[in-house]
């Protein structure tokens, strides 16, 4: 290969590079308590965070009340992953989340719908059920959870020292459970002080979740608690 093709196929490889290296990733980046999500065009992402968008909805029913948030960010994590569950505290009272972390447009398409409503009653599983902003203001009841549901127990505390303390009967997947279990998990600046997943069978007694063992594998799950929900908690949720 004479010195002249060799120099135009080095300079193709550094154009590609270049081209490589400068393309950047854009995401929908929006929060519901500052600004509105629907219709909003994805935007680039700063150089800090242009690997993956992330995308974590939550809502609260009471009866025919819905309140949502939804958040949508660029992150600097590698993921891929999926992550919907529901916990029901009353027959009334029910949160809902669902997260997203991929690369490109379709993890702005996360649905902003609850789980549709379960008829089929288990009589085997019973939880306490409550939620509150303490453990002495989580009034529990007894709950009767419908068919391949767990008793869930979590306590999670936000960078502003809020506090959530939720138990109910829950749809979450154990591998969720196992990502969450391990004390003090910090997921998108939410620190899961216990998040308790097990089943009872005993509704005279007092259901005790049992933790599960925890993954080694954290850097691909694509749970993510964006920073603002302990205001929407507290504000809209907990008073």
């Amino acid at each position: 290969m004479s010195s002249t093709m060799k120099g135009f196929l080095f300079a193709g490889i550094i154009v590609m590079l270049t081209v490589a290296a400068v393309e950047s990733l854009s995401c929908v980046q929006c929060n519901s308590l500052t600004d509105r999500c629907v219709d909003r065009n994805a935007a680039e992402c700063p150089a800090n965070a242009s690997i993956s968008c992330t995308t974590f909805l939550t809502n609260f029913s009471l009866g025919e009340n819905i309140t949502l948030y939804e958040d949508k960010a660029c992150s600097a994590d590698n993921c891929s992953v999926a992550e919907t569950f529901t916990v029901h505290v009353s027959a009334n009272e029910t949160f809902h989340f669902a997260s997203q972390c991929c690369q490109g447009k379709a993890c702005n398409d996360t649905s902003d719908t609850i789980d549709p409503p379960q008829e089929e009653v288990s009589s085997n599983t019973e939880c306490l059920a409550c939620y509150g902003s303490s453990e002495t203001s989580c009034t529990e009841t007894t709950r009767k959870c419908y068919k391949g549901e767990r008793c869930v127990n979590l306590i999670a505390e936000f960078k502003n020292e809020m506090k959530l303390v939720l138990k109910g009967c829950s749809n979450v997947i154990i591998s969720t459970c196992e990502f969450l279990a391990t004390g003090n998990r910090m997921v998108g600046g939410v620190t899961f002080l216990k998040f308790e997943c097990g089943d009872s069978s005993n509704a005279s007694s007092t259901p005790t979740p049992t933790p599960l063992s925890t993954t080694s594998d954290t850097g691909s799950k694509g749970f993510c608690t964006p920073l603002t929900l302990a205001s929407l908690l507290l504000l809209r949720l907990l008073l």
